[in-house]
């Protein structure tokens, strides 16, 4: 675990600061991996931070969609949402996952209360046109782009120093619901609330610059070398969902945005309180040289 007196810099500095953390369902498919979150996080909460949880379930909603006899199918890291498709989301992370994480989150002894991204006009989304893609015009079906943040509710919950935990599907203003990618809906809280820090904990050590390679961690990058990395074809799959959440969240406001893992047990405490991290920090411009000691903080 990590040394106190070292982190004690990184624990004044985050008291009293706004973080949103994104928790993948890869993370979040096995029980130890959800403990274990949820007793990092309760550290952090404990240590002052004000904290919002956004959480997706792609692993847990294709196999829900199997059961009920369809197959997942996917373009460019995106999911084509049909009507069965759309139930099986709903079921999955709404129900059974977002119940699983409030009650680990309980046992760490975090004040959580779940919201529904469609909940209060929290989240509103319009359904995207068919779009071009690299098989051609592609309809993907109750797919939304969010057109609206009302961070209200969530600063409520804050006050009352409760933990938010926000899960898809959302509203299209309309009675309906739409699927929007987690890490979209987590850049655009992090933008209206103002936060510090936008935090994506997936399955992957960091953003990897080859991604079958652990060892090709890049432990921080600017926005421009990022978007080297998407030219050069190296940021891949939903890894590249994440570099459009990264830029929003960053040209939204957001200072630093981290990617972590959420399988190894320690590696969000270590990303955000010691000088070498845990992942990878992405930050609007390069840091200096001299600045990388203090790069996660």
């Amino acid at each position: 675990m990590i040394d106190l007196v070292r982190a004690a810099p990184h624990i004044a500095m985050h008291r009293g600061k706004t973080f949103v953390l994104k928790l993948g369902g890869e993370p979040l498919a096995q029980r130890p991996h959800r403990r274990a979150l949820a007793q990092q996080i309760a550290a952090i909460h404990a240590l002052g931070s004000r904290i919002v949880l956004v959480h997706g379930g792609g692993p847990q909603t294709d196999s829900l969609q199997r059961q009920l006899g369809e197959e997942p199918r996917m373009i460019g890291g995106k999911r084509v949402t049909t009507p069965l498709a759309l139930r099986a989301l709903c079921m999955a992370t709404a129900g059974e996952l977002h119940g699983q994480l409030l009650a680990e989150l309980a046992a760490a002894g975090v004040p959580a209360t779940g919201i529904a991204g469609s909940s209060a006009g929290l989240l509103v989304a319009k359904k995207r046109p068919p779009v071009e893609t690299e098989v051609g015009t592609v309809d993907f079906g109750a797919v939304g782009d969010l057109i609206g943040v009302d961070p209200l509710p969530l600063r409520a919950l804050l006050d009352a120093g409760r933990l938010p935990v926000v899960s898809p599907p959302v509203s299209d203003g309309a009675g309906g619901l739409l699927n929007v990618n987690a890490d979209f809906m987590a850049a655009a809280i992090a933008v209206a609330l103002g936060a510090a820090k936008l935090v994506l904990v997936t399955g992957a050590p960091g953003i990897l610059t080859n991604p079958t390679d652990p060892a090709s961690l890049v432990s921080a990058l600017s926005l421009e070398e990022l978007a080297t990395l998407e030219e050069a074809g190296q940021v891949r799959g939903g890894m590249k969902a994440k570099a459009t959440a990264i830029r929003r969240a960053i040209e939204g406001g957001v200072g630093r945005v981290h990617v972590v893992s959420g399988l190894d047990p320690e590696a969000l405490l270590c990303e955000l309180y010691t000088n070498h991290g845990a992942g990878t920090l992405v930050t609007r411009e390069k840091e200096e040289a001299s600045e990388l000691v203090e790069a996660h903080a």
